[in-house]
């Protein structure tokens, strides 16, 4: 069998794999993701805005379009379901592509453990639930690199124009990946074989341009909504979300690394990263990039002050890819050792079993798939409808239960017996404010609160006032022993920590003094 065909049967055996394990338990409600309806609602209208490249719910559109759902009434959640999908495609797309360029780069044993060590990732596993941007991104930036790898191997024209169709795909993903144009050319402008430069550099521009275009056309028609859109997006990034900052640099994402990385992946990362360095002057320049891009991309998100995990997705599978190519530089030198082919075989699979049964247990793709199984505000409607129907509720921001700030989603929610009050919990002024109002109990979410525990945060300039009332007001309330609680957990939409909590009553005036 010609290595090209083995190379691509492989690549769609990871797809399929991939695409059945990523989609399975992504049915839970559409509305529990914060930022799932608003794609929804683009994707449905066709009015768009341009918060974010289009790569991600062009695609959304086009599936939607094809099934027939735009007609269906109440149809948010299939839509969003639909999106979850395309994300999931996305993700097993790159997880394959990423799997063919190491496959090119560093042989059929680093490509078989890259592709299983991808496969079996927790980050990429739950990323690929949401209908949410950092997928796109992974695939484009996966597309690129695939392309990188082909063109540096054989420079041709087709080729070229993959390279520049990849560029624009990572570009369309998400805004980091405009990272991918810049570094092209800065690897065209140097490639040591390639004959009339500036025409090829043109010719590559040109493609990059036409995929943009053709998957963003809406923001090209509406220039003036999508450069505010952007503006604003920029601005969020650079100064921080929802009156918060955060002091920079910061160890969010050596954290993240920490957390999907696992710790027995990296003293191969680190051997191929010795590897790298002592053989600098012979790498390709696809080989370079390879190697700098995750740690350059954890360094440059190391300097922003919006955090999320999610960010981290690309370095994630680049890492991932990094300890293929060290598990294979570890199996080169057991075949250095004159091992028995018997022995060598023995070790070559233990080294990839070894590998990706590190990454299952505990916080898991094991995990992940339970915690999408279970759905704690379902289990929070039925306990209240059952002890508190008498009750008057207040409930904050991440509770989602019926309430006039979700009232949109009416139609998907359970129904509760007992009345919410109309504004969530912090705007409420103190707990006295609860009281005069009447609300008896509260619901509380960690993912709430407990951004008052965090010593990291800090409230940006003319946020302090209101930042230590609502610290306060959350410090009152969680003095009281809870009436039914569920922990955070791993997938915080489903599980954010719910507390039910009665309001504390009143303290007793104190007794005037006898005057003598």
């Amino acid at each position: 069998m010609k290595r090209p065909l083995e190379i691509i049967l492989c690549a769609l055996l990871l797809f399929a794999a991939a695409f059945f394990l990523f989609t399975r338990e992504n049915r839970f409600a559409f509305y529990y993701h914060s930022d799932e309806p608003g794609k929804t609602r683009q994707v449905v209208t066709g009015e768009w805005n341009f918060h974010h490249p289009m790569l991600l719910v062009t695609a959304t559109r086009l599936a939607v379009e094809a099934t027939g759902l735009l007609a269906m009434e109440n149809n948010g959640q299939r839509v969003t379901e639909t999106g979850r999908n395309i994300s999931a495609a996305f993700t097993a797309g790159a997880a394959a592509l990423l799997m063919a360029s190491v496959w090119l780069l560093a042989g059929r044993f680093a490509a078989i453990a890259a592709g299983l060590l991808l496969l079996t990732n927790r980050q990429l596993f739950e990323l690929a639930h949401y209908f949410k941007e950092d997928t796109a991104l992974l695939f484009g930036v996966a597309c690129w690199f695939f392309a990188l790898v082909l063109f540096w191997r054989r420079p041709s024209t087709g080729r070229l124009l993959l390279l520049g169709a990849g560029a624009g795909l990572a570009a369309s993903g998400k805004t980091l990946g405009l990272f991918a144009l810049p570094l092209s050319l800065g690897l065209l402008a140097f490639h040591p074989a390639l004959p009339r430069r500036w025409s090829r550099i043109a010719l590559f521009g040109l493609s990059f341009l036409m995929v943009v275009v053709a998957i963003n056309f809406p923001a090209v028609t509406e220039w003036s909504a999508f450069r505010q859109s952007f503006r604003k997006e920029l601005n969020l990034a650079v100064g921080g979300h929802g009156g918060m900052t955060r002091s920079i640099p910061h160890d969010v994402y050596l954290t993240a690394f920490r957390a999907n990385v696992i710790f027995v992946l990296w003293p191969l990362i680190l051997w191929y990263y010795v590897r790298c360095w002592r053989e600098r002057r012979s790498l390709s320049g696809a080989e370079k990039v390879v190697a700098l891009f995750p740690v350059l991309y954890l360094a440059i998100l190391s300097f922003a002050p919006k955090t999320n995990d999610r960010y981290f997705l690309p370095a994630t599978a680049l890492f991932l890819c990094t300890a293929a190519m060290g598990m294979s530089l570890l199996r080169d030198h057991l075949a250095r050792r004159g091992l028995s082919a018997r022995a060598f075989g023995v070790a070559s699979i233990a080294l990839i079993v070894v590998g990706v049964a590190a990454q299952l247990p505990y916080k898991g793709v094991p995990a992940y798939y339970g915690a999408f199984r279970v759905d704690d505000t379902a289990d929070l409607a039925a306990w209240l409808n059952i002890h508190l129907p008498d009750a008057r509720l207040a409930i904050d921001d991440k509770v989602m239960l019926p309430s006039p700030k979700y009232d949109q989603y009416a139609a998907y929610q359970p129904e509760i017996k007992a009345p919410i009050a109309p504004k969530p919990v912090e705007d409420f002024a103190d707990v006295g404010e609860l009281r005069r109002a009447g609300v008896t109990h509260v619901v509380l979410t960690e993912a709430v609160y407990g951004r008052y525990k965090l010593e990291r945060l800090r409230p940006k300039s003319g946020f302090r006032e209101e930042y230590e009332r609502k610290k306060e007001l959350y410090a009152d309330l969680l003095a009281g022993e809870p009436l039914w609680t569920r922990d955070r957990g791993i997938v915080v939409y489903l599980h954010p920590g719910l507390v039910v909590l009665a309001v504390p009553p009143a303290a007793p005036a104190t007794p005037a003094a006898t005057l003598p």
